[in-house]
């Protein structure tokens, strides 16, 4: 299991610090009388998280030899690290030019008065999005492989999607934390991401692309 806690932590790091989930986490939280849309956006993206990890775990271990798990693994994250340095260039790709302005998607803007259902569905939706099931389906592959006892990959599943919550759970304990002062961080919080958005995310999934690819080369050997 140490294995596979091993390999899938780092990718799980990556899901926490993915900032648009956080993003829409913190405009939530500085809108009165949202805590319950935020409840129900973090509950999403945890579910859609653990979900997205426990089917691929399930699909590997069912629909592939135990002798052959490695192997097959080992191509998944071949194939995910090459899709991750993809993305990473089309975020790169994406930046604002020199002296632009970030621009947010709309539905950000009305992220505050989404009522509890739609953040719900928000946040599974986030989890579709290519990066962050890229991420998840890598995570998982890395569980899969690592070790085959359903308890072990139980656990470390539940670790992963854990860790990989825990950026869009941080705005709640700062706000908990800051009490009256949390507004105004929360705000230049989402005003950095907002800036920084496309520049971090290029550098994040390069790195896990390096990381996923590397290890199943490594496999593979």
């Amino acid at each position: 299991m140490l294995s596979a806690l091993g390999q899938s932590l780092p990718i799980a790091v990556g899901l926490a610090v993915v900032s648009i989930p956080m993003a829409v986490v913190v405009l939530m939280m500085v809108t009165a009388g949202a805590r319950a849309s935020v409840a129900a956006f973090i509950l999403g993206w945890i579910v859609g998280i653990g979900g997205v990890v426990a089917l691929t775990i399930t699909i590997v271990d069912t629909a592939v030899p135990e002798t052959e798990a490695s192997r097959w693994a080992s191509i998944v994250r071949i194939v995910l690290g090459l899709v991750l340095f993809g993305l990473s260039f089309k975020q790169w790709r994406s930046r604002p030019r020199d002296g632009a302005q970030p621009t947010q998607p709309k539905w950000m803007s009305s992220a505050g008065s989404l009522s509890p259902l739609k953040s719900l569905g928000l946040a599974l939706l986030s989890v579709a999005n290519p990066k962050n099931s890229a991420l998840a389906v890598s995570g998982a592959a890395a569980i899969a492989a690592g070790t085959y006892v359903v308890a072990e990959q139980a656990v470390a599943a539940v670790v992963f999607t854990v860790i990989a919550s825990v950026g869009v759970a941080a705005p709640v304990v700062v706000n908990v934390a800051l009490g009256d002062r949390a507004a105004s961080v929360l705000d230049s919080v989402k005003a950095w991401m907002t800036a920084n958005n496309a520049v971090m995310m290029t550098a994040i999934l390069a790195l896990l692309g390096v990381i996923v690819l590397g290890e199943g080369l490594s496999g593979l050997s």
